[in-house]
């Protein structure tokens, strides 16, 4: 995963702008990988959002509009994007203790879902076939039944 954390890099994602930086920075680095590194990329990107899906992170709050809602499982996904956006240490750090994912629940961070579509946009432009995403690691919210257990 090693390759995986020196395309992502480490960045901030306290606003929209931020985000949509950071995924252009990721984009240009992924457009130079050959399609099996954009293949490795994509499951490391799979894998990653598999593991930070646990229920205490869901049940951090969204703070919008002056009120408090729940997050949705689309918005708890998109959150997770921008907790790995941020970088390997932001991300581990959050995986060891939760610490921080609040920050990622916020609105502003949920551009972050662009991450879900990068390499395998970009592996199909170069192949002209899609990325088989059947062997990966589910990345949908509440698939990791381990982090959701009581």
């Amino acid at each position: 995963m090693a390759d995986f954390w020196s395309v992502i890099g480490t960045n901030s994602v306290r606003d929209a702008g931020e985000v949509d930086s950071a995924l252009e920075r990721i984009s240009l680095r992924l457009d130079v990988l050959a399609p099996d590194a954009l293949d490795r990329f994509a499951e490391s990107l799979h894998e990653a959002l598999f593991r930070i899906d646990r229920r205490e992170l869901m049940e951090i709050p969204v703070y919008a509009f002056g009120a408090e809602f729940e997050q949705t499982s689309d918005h708890f996904l998109y959150a997770r994007c921008a907790c790995v956006l941020a970088g390997e240490k932001v991300y581990g750090e959050v995986l060891e203790s939760g610490a921080g994912f609040e920050l990622f629940v916020a609105p502003d961070a949920q551009g972050a879902e662009s991450l879900l579509y990068l390499a395998s946009g970009m592996y199909e432009r170069k192949t002209g076939e899609q990325l088989n995403y059947l062997r990966f690691h589910s990345f949908e919210s509440m698939s990791n039944t381990q982090g959701w257990s009581d």
